[in-house]
């Protein structure tokens, strides 16, 4: 009983201190033996933030990975015999992941103002142009934020938690743009059928007209012809008569 409540007091003092390196953050763990009298196993416990994933831990020394499916998050383990009142200290590295790239903020930006330019010159104008200012507003407030990210990286990671909550609120209203947009197409597309459908039925009625005049054309130029061989005919008929009379006489 003496040594297992010497272990849960070594759990229990047990604590973690956060630091910022250039592009990483350490975070460092203390495991105390708090008994003075007998060596014993501490085990080693740490919950990482949820952000992070086994390919963001870039250094963790002897310590193993694990996934706690309730937590819904990975933690670092293992098992540590110390002598009595000794204590030691662990440092995992880990990948700084808690910032909104700069790429997805451009590409949100971009697609707004592509939506705005479609949307000029129908109903929906004045209804985006204050849905992009408030788009731009808030893109601009989480530059403002990362730029002026805390130093301490427990508010560093806090941060980025509220800069996520800006981007969620940018991408709903970003959604809300897409279905104006959408609005709007399958008018312009009835619109565009109906210009191709007129179009055709003038070049149709432009070709009867031609194929009319030409066939009118051919008509009399037959109509011509068969006047042109009837008078022939009548007077190849004449000058036979005129012969044979020639002849009787």
């Amino acid at each position: 009983m003496r040594n297992l409540k010497s272990i849960i007091l070594g759990i229990i003092l047990m604590f973690c201190l956060v630091t910022q390196t250039e592009a990483n953050i350490i975070l460092k763990v203390m495991a105390v033996n708090p008994s003075n009298e007998l060596a014993q196993s501490v085990p080693v416990k740490v919950y990482l933030p949820k952000e992070i994933k086994p390919e963001d831990i870039a250094n963790k020394g002897d310590l193993e990975v694990a996934y706690d499916t309730q937590q819904g998050s990975y933690y670092v383990y293992g098992d540590y015999e110390l002598k009595p009142g000794e204590s030691i200290e662990k440092e995992i590295e880990l990948r700084d992941v808690w910032v909104t790239p700069a790429s997805e903020i451009e590409s949100l930006r971009l697609e707004a103002d592509k939506i705005v330019d479609l949307l000029k010159n129908t109903g929906f104008a004045e209804r985006i142009k204050f849905l992009k200012n408030g788009i731009d507003s808030k893109l601009n407030q989480i530059i403002e934020n990362q730029k002026n990210s805390p130093a301490n990286p427990a508010d560093h990671i806090s941060e980025y938690r509220d800069n996520l909550k800006i981007l969620d609120s940018v991408k709903a209203d970003m959604a809300l743009a897409r279905s104006l947009l959408a609005q709007v197409k399958p008018r312009s597309f009835t619109f565009v059928v109906w210009r191709l459908i007129i179009a055709m039925v003038i070049f149709l009625g432009f070709l009867g007209g031609g194929f009319y005049i030409i066939w009118q054309k051919q008509l009399k130029t037959m109509g011509q012809d068969d006047i042109s061989k009837e008078s022939q005919k009548t007077e190849s008929v004449a000058g036979y008569h005129k012969a044979e009379d020639k002849q009787s006489e």
